[in-house]
């Protein structure tokens, strides 16, 4: 009897506390409710693979382009790499003209972003020349067409 009692209170340290949490935070406990805030979130968090229409944004705006091509995405990277090239470059500027430690860090931080950002690209790069080199496109070599049949294949 006393083991039987001793479960019981395990049982329930472990499932009453996220039962609480779950009430306290507001959370539903409805599982279709839960599953729609959680197909809401992966929207969210993967661009591309919406179910929502492409006339409205869900925030009520105009709607964003779901995808980029290669042209805007290079264009956006070399934006981002020049404007992190000028706030170094301004907060270097900065640091030699005004001094102090906090425009140092401020240089610092600044050429710490532009640091990761070149080293990132170059990383895109090379994963790029990878694929490249080691993918390649398979070609058949077909001495004859194929033969049209009369009849339409069914696979039962």
């Amino acid at each position: 009897m006393l083991v039987l009692v001793i479960l019981a209170v395990v049982w329930a340290a472990v499932l009453i506390p996220p039962f609480v949490r779950n009430r306290r935070d507001g959370r539903p406990d409805n599982s279709v409710v839960s599953f729609r805030a959680q197909l809401s979130t992966l929207e969210r968090a993967t661009p591309g693979t919406s179910l929502r229409t492409l006339g409205t944004a869900p925030h009520g705006g105009p709607a964003l382009p779901l995808t980029m091509n290669r042209g805007d995405a290079k264009r956006r990277r070399r934006d981002v790499l020049v404007g992190l090239l000028g706030a170094t470059a301004f907060t270097l500027l900065l640091a030699v003209v005004v001094g102090g430690t906090l425009v140092t860090l401020l240089f610092l931080a600044s050429g710490g972003a532009l640091s990761a950002y070149v080293y990132a690209l170059r990383q895109m790069k090379l994963r790029t020349m990878e694929r490249v080199a080691k993918v390649r496109p398979l070609t058949t070599v077909r001495s004859s067409p194929a033969p049209v049949l009369a009849m339409r294949r069914t696979a039962n």
